[in-house]
């Protein structure tokens, strides 16, 4: 499946907290093997920064309350990719076109396995097709006009889920939608040459009849009828999570048909919609403007500077209590702490959990995160604690098993003491030792600050088929055994106990906590034997992310969030798409996948997919392809004057960040 690296980049940058990616440096390997202190002991994770001087100063009283009720200014860094919801693929601006454009149906509070309708008026049972199929039929609402005064209609709809599917490439999310309608990434695959997917320029070289072909295929799949107000979506088989798919982000939007095709952008046409395909988010047509039926509408954006959001006073759903919201770009957090101590700032953004230390300093109320009960512990502080907010979101460590030619990181490329073959990670039993030698306990109450919970599976906790799976646990004696029954040995024979070997296992200079991951790893490995040698390097992000898609890292951390809360988005990437592309999953254990995969997301009966999600787990236990680390949670931060975070959507933890119109002020 294809996923455009570049949110995820944004997305972990965005977080409220978890690890922080990026940061450019020169690339800095560790000592070379013979330098390296044998039984060195596991690194624990920087200190936390000191709080400024004043943080130890009582705030003043006016700050209980807002300087302007009216007004929601958010502090955070990272600029929008682009604010077409169609396109966007990262949470800078998919937090934005939340609040502008509105699906058929949207999540109903905390919990992100419950939804509710929005602009549909009920949420559809599926319906068997006679071809092994199933269709969902939806009444769209009566009333709802977009900002612009034109009304919603069935076709509005239609086109929008047209739109996301045949401009979708492999930057965007639309292969979200279309994998639940034709069980293919991309709806470019309908036609001919394959290779025109994500190759704007094959795919208007194709032959117009074909190209015609595609879109109409498209259009029987989602039909409408406005006298009615109906839509009808008709799947090729049953899609497990397609009302998570739909409630889940931009992917699902509606947009104003009539709007669009205005401002030169697709109009529906099936002669024409190559034409519009592939083009750069930051050339994108309806980049900077919108139009949406959502509780806010976009006043203005102001690169790497700030957006600005406005009520919108016909909202259908009743006009937000917030008038106005201003999101500005603040790189240094030092800034946006001063202005959050200030008063100058609703909320702000940390960069890691180290940042935490800080806020902690202001913090008058500490709040159950599942009651909403607070209890007063310094009456001169200024903010409202939430601990244990779950993260969707995590870093493991993924094996390559075929490091491609070329590559820098394997020492000598032989097992010779002073490096490694490139497919070292085809052996089981070295795969199962480096889960074994990984300090699980230390990761989460030196790196994440005690802050996470250890995971049974690929999958979240909590999600289906995910208890009850086994996990590794540190343990050296494991993990010598496991390196002693390996079949590697040197060109004479020698085993690889006793040669040993060299690699390097990347990160993204600046990741603090993706730092500490390799640190730990190699520690722990050469405790076990001396000879055995694994030199942490720092790389710039880009460098990182090209030697990542080049496949010349042997091993290394990397994160994944989640689009819809299922595990048919975590084994995907995992087990067939992004990671499993760049760090060679061979096809042997991709086909042993594949089917409960294919089975899992086909089957609607939650009680069923989740024995066919246990016997996945299982199996990638038996494997061992990767080590799985644990989910960080989160703390939230609010001044005790806003209200709305707790009680409504931004709870939910697929809400990234925010859902504005839920929140007044004192």
């Amino acid at each position: 499946m294809y996923r455009n690296k570049k949110w995820l980049f944004a997305a972990n940058l965005l977080a409220i907290a978890g690890l922080i990616l990026s940061a450019c440096a020169t690339p800095t390997p560790t000592a070379a093997p013979a330098t390296q202190a044998p039984g060195a002991q596991p690194t624990t994770a920087p200190e936390a920064t000191e709080p400024p001087a004043q943080a130890t100063t009582p705030p003043e009283p006016e700050g209980l309350t807002s300087k302007d009720p009216e007004t929601f200014t958010w502090m955070t860094f990272g600029d929008p990719d682009t604010l077409d919801p169609h396109i966007d693929y990262e949470t800078a601006g998919g937090g934005i076109t939340q609040n502008i454009y509105e699906n058929l149906v949207w999540f109903d509070g905390a919990d992100p396995n419950a939804f509710k309708p929005l602009l549909a008026e009920a949420i559809p049972d599926p319906e068997p097709t006679d071809d092994g199929g199933v269709q969902y039929t939806f009444t769209i609402l009566d009333g709802v006009t977009f900002h612009n005064g034109n009304d919603l209609t069935a076709e509005d709809v239609a086109f929008s889920f047209w739109r996301v599917m045949l401009m979708s490439d492999p930057n965007t999310p639309g292969f979200l939608i279309t994998e639940a309608f034709f069980d293919l990434d991309l709806a470019t695959q309908l036609v001919d040459p394959a290779d025109a997917t994500g190759d704007p320029e094959v795919l208007s070289a194709a032959d117009p009849a074909q190209l015609v072909a595609a879109c109409e295929q498209v259009k029987a799949a989602v039909t409408f009828d406005n006298d009615a107000r109906t839509v009808t979506m008709k799947l090729v088989h049953p899609w497990g999570p397609f009302i998570s798919t739909l409630a889940g982000g931009g992917w699902g939007a509606v947009v104003d048909n009539e709007w669009v095709a205005e401002q030169g952008d697709w109009d529906g046409e099936c002669t024409t919609w190559q034409n519009f395909y592939g083009i750069p988010p930051e050339s994108g047509i309806i980049r900077d403007k919108t139009n949406g039926t959502g509780p806010y509408i976009l006043d203005h954006w102001t690169p790497e500077e700030e957006v600005v959001l406005n009520a919108n006073p016909n909202y259908w759903g009743g006009e937000p209590a917030i008038d106005r919201v201003v999101i500005q770009n603040v790189v240094e957090f030092g800034t946006r702490f001063a202005a959050y101590q200030a008063g100058d700032a609703d909320k702000i953004s940390v960069g890691s959990q180290a940042d935490y230390v800080q806020l902690d300093t202001l913090v008058r109320d500490e709040c159950d995160y599942a009651t909403g009960e607070c209890t007063t512990t310094n009456p001169d502080g200024l903010l409202r604690k939430y601990p244990g907010h779950p993260n969707l979101s995590r870093t493991d460590i993924y094996f390559n098993f075929n490091v491609a030619e070329g590559s820098n990181f394997v020492g000598s490329g032989a097992l010779d003491g002073q490096g490694i073959p490139a497919d070292f990670f085809s052996d089981v039993n070295v795969r199962k030792a480096f889960n074994y030698c990984f300090d699980y306990d230390t990761y989460i109450q030196d790196v994440q600050l005690g802050l996470g919970v250890r995971s049974l599976a690929i999958t979240l906790p909590g999600e289906l088929g995910h208890e009850g799976t086994p996990i590794y646990n540190y343990d050296l004696a494991a993990c010598e055994e496991a390196l002693r029954a390996s079949t590697w040995a040197a060109e004479d024979g020698t085993a690889l106990w006793d040669i040993g070997f060299y690699m390097q296992l990347v990160y993204n200079a600046g990741n603090t906590g993706r730092q500490a991951i390799a640190e730990i790893l190699a520690a722990n490995l050469q405790q076990v034997n001396p000879n055995f040698f694994i030199s942490p390097v720092a790389l710039p992000w880009p460098v990182y992310l090209r030697s990542t898609r080049a496949r010349q890292v042997p091993l290394a951390s990397a994160g994944w969030q989640e689009d819809i809360h299922d595990p048919h988005n975590w084994y995907v990437p995992y087990l067939l798409g992004l990671h499993a592309s760049n760090f060679n999953l061979p096809d042997e254990l991709k086909e042993r996948y594949r089917p409960l995969i294919a089975q899992g997301v086909s089957e609607t009966d939650p009680a069923a997919r989740a024995e066919i999600y246990s016997e996945l787990n299982q199996l990638i236990h038996e494997d061992a392809p990767l080590i799985i680390l644990s989910v960080p949670t989160s703390n939230i931060y609010e001044p005790v004057y806003l209200h709305g975070w707790w009680e409504g959507q931004s709870r939910n933890p697929l809400i990234s960040p925010f859902y504005y119109a839920d929140f007044s002020k004192d």
